[in-house]
């Protein structure tokens, strides 16, 4: 006599209960307790600290001693401070030029780099040095180069017949020396992402147009910048938002015992106006709001480099 199987019907529509496994909880905390180092990393070293600026840029804090709630206050003297549009100047200026000298050259170094030449690896790691070397360091020695009486620059200026001149001690030449080591140390770096960007183009594109009669200039011009528009978007970006936080390369150079940023303050930028309110000055709070006035502008910048880049970056 056979046993009649007992079949259990669901209702239409309705789900199977899944239970949550201990094979699953156990690999939901595996995967938990290898990202806690890095959680905790981000808490601890960046949002906690962030939260901490915000609250503080909304007070009178000083280094030492109470903090007094004080609202806006310390945003609108940002906005009235005389050094505070100085500073912007200088770091409009310094990330304008830096942007030009730093992109442009890396794009020419890119391209003969990428060429088969003898010594390929070599020329390479030369060019990147600059950018592993320590800011401290390079900038110590810059400053020798740029000594108006025993700099080697100025005694190349003197052997072609050239007045030597004021690199560091002249407020008009200060800014264009820190933006000068700022490239050189920059280049190295934008010319390897635009290295990799040139070996993603697919070698059919140039045989194509080579058949087609394109000489040398247009297939750089039809063919390479096109389609390196992503990466040149990419150093664009981040280069103008290094640009727009610079303080080691300006404040290695002309930093005084006077506590100005070079001759009359012309190394002077928004970092390191931050720099001497907080931390020379130990108003904490002003500091504070500096910073955030400079990460609003930083983000509203880059968001209308992203909107804009829909009208000439390439993605096909």
């Amino acid at each position: 006599m056979s046993k009649q199987a007992q079949v259990t019907i669901s209702p239409i529509g309705a789900k199977p209960r899944r239970g949550l496994s201990s094979k699953r909880l156990r690999e939901i905390i595996d995967a938990y307790s290898m990202l806690l180092p890095t959680i905790l990393g981000v808490l601890i070293f960046f949002a906690v600290p962030l939260g901490i600026s915000l609250y503080l840029s909304f007070t009178n804090s000083r280094l030492f001693g109470d903090a007094r709630f004080v609202g806006f206050e310390n945003y609108v003297r940002v906005f009235r401070d005389r050094n505070f549009y100085e500073a912007l100047w200088h770091t409009f200026i310094f990330s304008v030029v830096t942007l030009i000298f730093s992109t442009a050259p890396a794009i020419f170094l890119a391209v003969l780099l990428n060429e088969k030449i003898k010594g390929q690896a070599f020329f390479r790691a030369i060019f990147f040095i600059p950018v592993v070397a320590s800011v401290v360091g390079i900038s110590l020695l810059w400053r020798y180069l740029f000594n108006f009486d025993f700099g080697y620059i100025n005694y190349a200026l003197s052997l072609v017949g050239l007045p030597r001149v004021e690199w560091l001690t002249s407020a008009n030449w200060a800014l264009f020396s820190a933006i000068l080591v700022f490239c050189w140390k920059t280049i190295g770096y934008n010319m390897v992402i635009f290295l990799a960007g040139l070996q993603g183009i697919p070698a059919q594109l140039y045989e194509a147009a080579s058949i087609d009669g394109a000489n040398r200039w247009q297939l750089f011009s039809r063919v390479t910048l096109p389609m390196l528009s992503p990466t040149t978007f990419f150093v664009l970006v981040t280069t103008l938002i290094n640009c727009l936080q610079v303080f080691d390369v300006p404040f290695a150079l002309g930093w005084t015992r006077s506590n100005t940023a070079g001759p009359a303050d012309s190394m002077l930028t928004v970092v390191i106006l931050l720099y001497r309110e907080g931390f020379i000055s130990f108003r904490m709070g002003y500091a504070s709001a500096i910073a955030w006035v400079l990460f609003l502008m930083i983000m509203v910048i880059t968001f209308i480099q992203f909107r804009v880049s829909n009208r000439w970056v390439n993605y096909d």
